[in-house]
């Protein structure tokens, strides 16, 4: 297995539109493996903000979640079971939230922390110039956006690519 792990979550609303959940998380490693689970709500988010605007982008409905969602305590144990021991990163810390929020519901505590992901890439001493090669290169062979597979997915081929073939050209 190969880490770092990258997390995305799709959540009921965008941020400016109220209280949103979490719908859906998925982690990708750099080893190209990737899991992702839609998230069937409890009782107590069934009244919190749900907007049009963001089932549009991540097109997950409420009916698609009640009939294929699980449950927050299985998504979390098959969560934590995927990433085992890597450390996880986002490139949002909204996702820290909608893991806690996720936890919450599921009556435990984060099995692990979200770190930024720009931290990671800062510690390696990765120039702007490099990442955003990196990040093109990977928008090009994933183009698909808002759909929390496809976005970790991207995420963790930025790193693989700044990991193992660094752009040309560029220096550390």
């Amino acid at each position: 297995m190969n880490c770092p792990a990258l997390i995305d979550f799709e959540a009921s609303c965008l941020p400016e539109y109220g209280q949103s959940f979490p719908i859906e998380v998925a982690v990708a490693r750099t080893d190209g493996d990737s899991r992702a689970w839609l998230i069937r709500p409890v009782e107590a988010w069934k009244h919190w903000d749900w907007s049009p605007e963001a089932e549009k982008l991540h097109g997950i409905s409420r009916a698609m979640l009640e009939q294929e969602g699980l449950p927050p305590e299985q998504v979390v144990a098959e969560l934590s079971n995927f990433v085992h021991d890597c450390n996880v990163y986002a490139d949002a810390d909204l996702d820290q939230y909608w893991l806690e929020l996720l936890c919450h519901a599921a009556g435990t505590t984060p099995p692990f922390p979200v770190r930024f992901l720009g931290e990671f890439m800062k510690k390696r001493g990765y120039s702007r110039p490099q990442v955003v090669t990196a990040l093109e290169e990977a928008k090009r062979r994933l183009p698909k956006e808002h759909l929390a597979r496809e976005d970790a997915k991207r995420l963790a081929m930025v790193v693989k690519l700044l990991l193992d073939e660094p752009p040309r050209g560029l220096s550390y």
